[in-house]
Order: structure tokens, then sequence, then C-alpha cells
């Protein structure tokens, strides 16, 4: 199913819709699909692309919010481990159990900290304890044990012995499972296409630009093909994080929900570190009590992360003292492994959409969700959605979409509780079957279905339609794959591609050859020419702004193959 054309389809055919969501992160695409599977009529647009900002910067993890505990956000860590649980279950081509070892510098003092902090008294930070740790986990695992999906901290797999050159300082270690997303992004288009294979009424647009024409009807313009469409929306959703409070305004709200905070990740390839980590995240303090996560991915390492409090929400860049904070961070886990800037391969940045008022620091602000309704001039109702973390979007869409049909005065019909994402069935065995059926090689039908769940079988005809070859500069992709990422999921710039349909700049590959293969084959799958071509690949370059220190953005760093 190519998104972009069912959907303009739709759009052009006149029948109008009932929702207008904007803005194509997690959380508005969660709205999108809770919609058409119950058979409200919506559209969803993004002036930008699917899963920008804060979606596809995250810590690409789904974890119940341990360090929530303290805060007493009780009610938000028992909704995280139940949907974590979900997603285990419902999307477990994407999301896996990770084991998360947390070294600890002392093996009682700060207790009486932690339970005054925890009982609402005021008391400094400081490092945890072993002994906090354990009665933390021990509530932790409490409100996850609806639908339990893990195994607990006391579990022989939890058991952990301690990794060689771990800095002297630390004098204790517990683990406990979180899981890892290994594809977000994914995720999230698996979720706009299950939403448009269950209801004709569905649709969405990215890089569109929308206005509200002061009549409660909106202006909608695709900006790649200049097509102009108007709609007239009876509830709009604003679902654009960062950005909700500017697009209030555009509506002729005043509102002040958000509380915008920067938060960075970099991207190491180290492969001491990768090694040592043995497929585990270590979640350590940075020396003065607060708290960092690194893990391995499948060939880097991510590291995280900031949070600094900002004002606009367009603030995309990363300033040399994030970079250096978090470097001498995970350099002060090991003693015998430093990390440098010449181990960044990447870095990433988003703007997270925290609530207003929530908490005395970005570090300690609340991070649980609300949902908050205005109105237009016309009448039609606007409903704001602030806050939240990428573990409980499905939650989230899932309250948006009950408020959406007690206003519209439909009924629920379906859940999305135990629904499994498209990719999610039939994976087991999936990989033995395209070796069979389709004589793929192992390695090459291994990667199709880590990257593709189940899709992984429509990729591979799609691929043998033609003659197809491997890349010359990435050799686990294949030029007709890349084609079928960008015709049937809408990416139209080459970061779209690069950043939001592969995880080529996750495993730290954007080398200048990358980039200028990767141009070519999109140029060729959407028509364009070699001025688009050379137009793509400075963008890109500009993106990969250098600063003094290193690199400061996603294509910043040769390739590393290894």
């Amino acid at each position: 199913m190519k998104i972009r054309d069912e959907s303009l389809g739709r759009l052009a055919s006149g029948n109008g819709f009932d929702v207008l969501v904007i803005g194509g992160g997690v959380n508005g695409v969660a709205v999108l699909r809770e919609l058409a599977l119950n058979g409200v009529s919506a559209l969803l647009v993004d002036h930008g692309d699917i899963a920008r900002g804060a979606s596809g910067a995250s810590s690409r993890m789904a974890h119940g919010g341990l360090r929530y505990l303290e805060n007493r956000e009780f009610k938000l860590v028992a909704e995280s481990t139940r949907e974590r649980n979900r997603l285990l279950r419902n999307a477990p081509h994407f999301t896996r159990p990770l084991k998360v070892v947390v070294p600890l510098t002392s093996r009682f003092a700060g207790v009486e900290r932690s339970v005054a902090r925890f009982f609402g008294i005021s008391a400094p930070g400081g490092a945890l304890s072993a002994a906090a740790l354990r009665g933390a986990l021990m509530l932790y695992e409490f409100f996850g044990r609806v639908e339990r999906a893990l195994p607990s901290h006391r579990s022989p797999e939890a058991r952990v012995t301690r990794p060689s050159g771990l800095a002297e300082r630390y004098k204790a270690m517990l683990a406990y499972f979180d899981a890892r997303i290994v594809n977000p992004e994914g995720l999230i288009f698996e979720m706009i296409e299950d939403a448009l294979d269950a209801d004709t009424g569905a649709a969405c647009l990215n890089h569109a630009s929308w206005s509200e024409l002061g009549d409660g009807r909106f202006e909608i313009v695709d900006q790649l093909t200049g097509a102009h469409h108007i709609v007239a929306p009876r509830i709009v959703v604003n679902a654009t994080g960062a950005w909700i409070d500017t697009v209030n305004r555009q509506l002729g709200l005043a509102t002040t929900y958000v509380r915008p905070v920067k938060g960075a990740h970099l991207l190491i390839r180290h492969e001491a570190l990768h090694a040592r980590m043995d497929g585990a995240a270590f979640y350590f303090d940075d020396g003065t009590g607060r708290m960092v996560i690194s893990y391995p991915l499948d060939r880097t390492i991510l590291l995280g992360t900031t949070e600094i409090a900002v004002g606009n929400p367009e603030d995309a860049e990363i300033a040399p003292a994030e970079v250096d904070y978090l470097l001498t961070a995970i350099s002060g886990l090991f003693d015998d492994i430093v990390v440098g800037p010449e181990h960044v391969v990447a870095l990433t940045t988003g703007i997270r959409p925290l609530q207003n008022g929530g908490g005395a620091s970005a570090n300690r602000a609340h991070r649980d969700h609300a949902i908050h309704e205005d109105h237009l001039a016309a009448g039609a109702p606007v409903l704001s959605l602030v806050g939240g973390k990428w573990t409980t979007f499905r939650a989230f869409g899932a309250q948006v979409a009950d408020i959406v049909f007690e206003r519209l005065g439909v009924a629920r019909t379906a859940s999305t509780e135990i629904r499994h994402l498209p990719g999610a069935a039939g994976v087991d065995g999936l990989a033995s079957e395209l070796v069979r059926s389709r004589g793929l090689d192992a390695a090459r039908a291994d990667h199709l279905v880590r990257r593709y769940g189940a899709l992984a079988t429509e990729i591979a005809a799609f691929c043998a339609e033609r003659p197809d070859a491997p890349l010359a500069t990435l050799p686990d992709y294949s030029r007709r794959e890349i084609a079928w990422v960008v015709t049937h999921r809408s990416a139209a710039r080459l970061d779209d591609l690069l950043l939001r349909r592969t995880q080529i700049v996750l495993d730290g590959f954007a080398s200048p050859d990358v980039l200028a293969e990767c141009a070519a084959l999109m140029a060729e799958a959407l028509g364009a020419g070699d001025d688009w071509i050379e137009a793509e690949i400075e963008r890109c370059r500009h993106l990969a702004t250098v600063e003094a220190h290193g690199p400061a953005g996603p294509f910043a760093r040769e390739a590393r193959h290894g």
C-alpha cells in the first residue's frame, strides 16, 4: 500500500473528514489508528515528515519510568509498565526485552534521602544506593504485574557479574528488565498502514501545510504537488508536541500548555565498549546523582540524554557542552575505556513537550500526559495532546479517541489493547521460509525480517518483480528494497529515508558515498532529476553542521564498517 497515493486519492474524493489530526508523531498516529479502527473518518497532516521531532529522537525504549517513582508519578508508572508489556506482545518484531544493569556507588547511603523524596519531602539529590534501588524495583515490578511480560529483578535472568574494568567507585550492581524498541519509526508506519487498511475514510499526508480559513474549514496544501484541498472537520486534534502552543495560536487560541525541554542523544561507534556491554543497557549516575542511560544497538551505542529547558520548539542545536557532558559520563563508566568525539557517528535531538509547571527542574518535571480542550471561533473542539512518553502512545491515543467518540456521539467498536501490528504475525520461522520460497540467502532473509517483521514477505515479492542488486555502499540493503521504502512509506526527502525509513544513520553508516547512492535511488523512485539529487545531498550536509568539537548532526561522520 502506498500511503501518500492512497491518502491523496481519499482527499481528492471530496468525502470529507470528521477529524483533522495535526502532527505525525507517535501520539498523532496513535489517534489516527484508533479512529480508523472504529470507523471515524480522520485526516492526519504534518508540515514535515512522519515520526520527525521528538518521536524520532527518543531513547528507543519501552519502559515504565523507574525514576518517576521518586516524583510519586504512580499512575504514570502503572500505565507505562502495562503498555510496555502490551508492546512486547503486540509488536514483538520491534520490541524486545532489555536487561538494564545499574552500577551503584553505595550499598546503603542515601536511603533516607530517597525515602524523603518518595513521600514528597524536599531533599537534596544524590547517588542512588543498592538498598533504595531494591525497594524501588519491588514497587516498580508490582506496578508491572498487569499482563507481566518480563522477568523479575530477583530472577536468575537478572543475575549480573561485575564486568571487567568497571570504575572502582561502583560498589554494587543490580539488574532489572525493561524493553528496547528496535525500530520505533517502523512501528509508527505500521500503525498508519493499519489505519488506512481498516477504513477508507482515513488518510495521512506528510509534507503538507494547512491554514484555518476562519469558518471552521481548513485548506490543506500538498507541498510536493501543490494540490489544494478544503476540509471541514468537526473536531481538531493538536498532536504537534513542542509546537502545540504555536499551532494553537495559528488557530486563534492563546495557550501555554507546553514546557519545551530539549534532549540530545549520541550514537557511538566503539567496538570495545559495545563488547563490554554484552547486549545490556547500563543505567548509571554521572557522578552528581543524575542518571544516564547507555545501551548497545545492532552496531552502535545509544547514549543519553541531556535535558535543557528551551524557549523555541525549533531549537535543534546541540551545544558542545551537551556532547562533552555525555562523553565525560560514559568515559567514567569503565576505568579502561575512554570515549571521545572521534567515536561519535551521529547525534539526535528532540524537544519533549512536557506539561507546563510540572517540576522545579527539567530533570524532575512530570512526564504524564494531559488532554486540553478549547474551541475554534466557529465552534469545533480542539484537543491538545500535552506531555506523555513514547511507551504510553497507545493508551494516550485511546484516551483521546474516547473523547472524540463522545463528542461525535459514536460508540467504540474496536480496541487496540490486544491488537497486533501488521508486521507481528507469523514472524517465527519466516526467514527460513523466505530462503525456501524466494531463494534468498539466509543473511538477506534475516535482514528483511528484522527490519520489517511479517511485511518482509511483501517486500521480498516486490524485490523479485524486477532485477535487484545490493547497494554498492551498503550491501545489507538492496536497490529494490530502498524503492519499496520510498514509494510505499511516503519518503520525499533524503533524510526521510536515512533517518526514519531505515536504520542507516542509527547504524553509523551515513557517509557521503551512502548519501550519494541513496539520493540517486530515491530520485529514480520519485522520478526526480540530478538537480534534486544535488539539492538533497547538500541539504543533508547542512543538517550535519560541524562545530569545533566535532559532529553536531545525524550525517556528521564517515561510515565505519566493521
